[in-house]
């Protein structure tokens, strides 16, 4: 059975692929079963990906923060339509693997001073371009690849060791040849398999802050107050959340709860 991707590509239908997803969440094997079979009895011809989510989200819910984990994609998406908030993001991902970073920087080159999203360094110092995209079905293309060498070769003699790409969404296979090539550090949604984004993202729980629901008044003013991770929200003291917010007490108790049911 074929189905219809976000990007309007069609593909063949794997039940493995859906079972290992929900797996990945920390779901019980049994509602994994569950859902994939429950996604087998409902296909239909042309379904897209997008109808099959809504089914597996709703069976989902029958276990605590499983579908938010799940919708884990969509949630990155939602930290927009800006980029800076996923360049901050992807920081303190890195942080947590041990990095020190800077974010938002310019370096000067030979000509011009160019912003750098994000510094990294952890033995070896790294120029971090990040690749946002809010809306399904967008690849990272060989251009964004090919900009982010140039601005390299630009600043390598400020002691950068590495250019590094980081999208949210998938590289294109052109990119990902291409960033062989010159030894450009890729990050992508599933690539590479055992340092993806997804993955950096489950093995140390680093939600991000739109995982949970709320308004868009919320997640602005969380937001514009540089919390981005669940990790974050959880850590920051209510009173000092609320009076940095103008976020009423109550409604920030009840975001930390939630938070605190999908961390834990």
């Amino acid at each position: 059975m074929e189905v219809i991707k976000a990007s309007g590509e069609k593909e063949d239908f794997s039940y493995k692929k859906v079972y290992y997803s929900i797996l990945e969440t920390g779901a019980s094997k049994i509602l994994a079963k569950e859902t994939t079979n429950l996604v087998k009895k409902s296909l239909y011809k042309e379904i897209t990906t997008e109808e099959i989510l809504k089914i597996i989200l709703k069976n989902l819910k029958k276990e605590l923060g499983i579908a938010e984990k799940y919708n884990l994609k969509r949630a990155i998406m939602n930290l927009g339509p800006a980029g800076y908030a996923f360049e901050k993001y992807f920081s303190e991902i890195l942080n947590a693997y041990g990095y020190k970073t800077q974010t938002g920087i310019h370096i000067k080159g030979k000509r011009i001073i160019h912003e750098v999203d994000v510094l990294a360094e952890k033995q070896k110092k790294f120029m971090i371009e990040c690749k946002y995209h809010n809306e399904k079905g967008i690849h990272t293309k060989l251009q964004s690849a090919l900009a982010a060498y140039a601005r390299f070769l630009d600043l390598k003699s400020h002691n950068i060791h590495q250019p590094w790409l980081v999208t949210n969404t998938k590289c294109s296979k052109d990119a990902v040849n291409y960033a062989k090539g010159v030894n450009l550090r890729i990050t992508s949604w599933r690539y590479p398999k055992q340092e993806s984004l997804a993955k950096l993202i489950q093995e140390k729980k680093l939600y991000p802050l739109t995982i949970i629901f709320m308004n868009e008044n919320q997640k602005k003013a969380l937001l514009d107050n540089k919390i981005v991770t669940l990790k974050s929200l959880i850590e920051t003291p209510e009173k000092e959340l609320s009076s940095l917010t103008k976020i009423p007490l109550k409604e920030i108790i009840k975001l930390k709860e939630k938070a605190k049911e999908i961390i834990n």
